[in-house]
């Protein structure tokens, strides 16, 4: 009997929930598909997006800030962050989609809302906003 406790109680503080919320989306024709983050015992202890590069050119690298928010939507915190292809991580391939997961641990945050700042190419161009 203790161990249906103890499974139903990690249910209970461990849970995922699907939010979508981001803007800049589509520019330089890179969409953000889907967000999704975690959430346990008070924290938001990470965060999945899922990029699509609808151009036809080869995306090295995707800059972004991640804002997070409480439920009555107040700004808790902030920070940036990034993708960048190398020799281990391939780059995101014309018409595929890459999952980058953070784990930023932020207490008392509920939602996060991803804005874009910069795309590069491997054919050196690049995108700002």
């Amino acid at each position: 009997m203790k161990l249906k406790q103890s499974i139903f109680l990690v249910i209970l503080f461990f849970s995922t929930s699907k939010f979508i919320a981001q803007t800049n989306e589509s520019l330089c024709q890179l969409e953000i598909n889907d967000i999704s983050h975690v959430n346990s015992f008070g924290y938001l202890v990470g965060y999945k997006i899922q990029f699509k590069n609808n151009s036809n050119r080869v995306v090295n690298g995707i800059w972004w800030t991640a804002s997070f928010y409480n439920n009555d939507n107040e700004l808790i915190d902030e920070n940036e962050s990034a993708f960048n292809a190398d020799n281990i991580i391939d780059p995101i391939a014309s018409g595929f989609t890459k999952t980058i997961a953070r784990a930023p641990r932020i207490k008392g945050a509920s939602k996060v809302v991803i804005v874009l700042k910069k795309v590069t190419f491997t054919n050196g161009e690049k995108c700002e906003f």
